[in-house]
């Protein structure tokens, strides 16, 4: 099974560098969703950033998701929210979006807190964005994103790290997601980073 591809931007970089770097991704590889960091960002700063990067993503069949402010979803246009930390503001979001919009969520710690999450009305968790590249806990998010795909119907994305190609054609995640200094190694003819 072929993964698609989830992006996710730096959230220190400068607006029109990740909009001319988006553009240029979404045309050489396409990807089925954005995720637009928010990082230290206030809300003013964020959702310039968003009204730029939103009609680029969407030119291309790219959903958008907003990082953790859910009430910023509908007024800049974006598809769906993506939500780390506690599951109140998880169940929060899912209230004020579903169905219309996605909400996803990640910064999972263990099996069964991926199944509390997995029980709600999500539509896919991310794993492999806790731990450093090269660690055991990072062969822990791993183990967690392949057992998540093979057991449960909610998606699994697996963030990528360079280096991890060896993985993905025995993943089994729906989409690999690439952080914004990995999106010119993607190699969509291998599923993973050259």
């Amino acid at each position: 099974m072929a993964s698609e591809i989830f992006l996710i931007t730096d959230p220190n970089a400068e607006t029109e560098t990740t909009a001319t770097h988006l553009k240029a991704t979404l045309e050489r590889v396409g990807a089925a969703v954005v995720l637009v960091s928010a990082g230290e960002a206030d809300d003013y700063a964020y959702v310039d950033k968003l009204k730029a990067l939103v009609p680029i993503a969407h030119a291309h069949d790219c959903a958008v998701l907003v990082d953790g402010r859910p009430s910023l979803v509908k007024s800049t246009r974006a598809d769906g929210v993506h939500m780390s930390g506690g599951i109140k503001a998880l169940r929060e979001a899912i209230d004020t979006l579903k169905p219309d919009h996605i909400v996803g969520s990640g910064d999972i710690g263990s099996r069964h807190e991926a199944m509390l999450r997995g029980e709600l009305d999500i539509d896919y968790l991310l794993f492999g964005d806790r731990a450093e590249p090269g660690t055991e806990e990072r062969a822990d998010e791993r183990d967690m994103a392949q057992w998540w795909a093979e057991t449960f119907e909610v998606p699994s994305v697996y963030r990528a790290t360079t280096g991890e190609a060896e993985v993905f054609d025995t993943l089994g995640s729906e989409f690999i997601a690439y952080d914004e200094a990995d999106w010119d190694k993607i190699d969509v003819t291998a599923g993973a980073t050259a």
